[in-house]
């Protein structure tokens, strides 16, 4: 518990490393909704074989963000990686629930999962370059179980949101049949295309909000980089 506080304390000290703590909390609560509704999604008007092509152009999605964030390093302002790659993850999340067309949703999905390796990339870079290599383990532990105890919240809340309350609303004779309906379509699935598209523009929000906030805007400036030393000078 001593090493978990001295974690939280560490963070706590420096706005800019909280609110990027925050923002990855969002951003991790935000992005159960791919995780969790892509598969009934496309099972709602497609075959399990088109499941199956985009299930794996999601996995190369990966691959690829992984091998540029390898090869490339990230941009000079990690802070821009994050929220730029981010912002990129928003946009296709809000493509996937516009227009029921697998390609265009395999398209979608790949470059949703290539900006997440590149936003994530750039976030680890920043904090491996902000905190003391003796407070990382701390820090960091610390970062991920908040995000990450995000992540099971997100679940409960979307799936049955999804189910019981926008795919019955978006059925021929649902109530947003002659309002969102006329925009997304209505039938099978267009409930779940409406929680993506609901999703999307939350995360834009989300970003916006972030990138105004002028302590992560400029954490990169206000922080020093880590010393070797710099726990035994705290």
């Amino acid at each position: 518990m001593r090493e978990a506080a001295a974690g939280w304390a560490y963070v706590a000290r420096r706005p800019g490393l909280l609110g990027l703590m925050i923002f990855y909390a969002a951003t991790s609560f935000l992005g159960v909704t791919t995780e969790v509704l892509l598969t009934p999604y496309l099972l709602s008007f497609t075959t399990e074989d088109v499941l199956g092509l985009v299930v794996s152009g999601t996995g190369a999605g990966l691959l690829a963000g992984g091998f540029i964030m390898s090869i490339w390093g990230g941009p000079k302002r990690l802070v821009h990686g994050i929220f730029g790659f981010e912002m990129l993850v928003s946009i296709c999340t809000l493509r996937l629930g516009l227009r029921a067309s697998p390609i265009l949703i395999g398209v979608a999905a790949f470059l949703y999962f290539v900006g997440i390796e590149l936003a994530d990339g750039s976030s680890h870079a920043l904090w491996q370059r902000k905190v003391a290599p003796d407070f990382q383990g701390r820090v960091f532990a610390m970062r991920d179980m908040i995000a990450l105890s995000a992540l099971p919240l997100g679940i409960l809340i979307t799936a049955p949101l999804a189910e019981f309350v926008f795919e019955p609303m978006l059925l021929e004779n649902g109530t947003l049949a002659q309002s969102v309906g006329q925009i997304i379509g209505v039938g099978p699935g267009r409930g779940i295309g409406l929680v993506f598209i609901l999703t999307g523009l939350f995360n834009i929000s989300v970003v916006i909000a972030g990138y105004l906030y002028p302590r992560i805007r400029r954490v990169e400036d206000e922080l020093q980089d880590a010393m070797v030393d710099e726990a035994a000078t705290l």
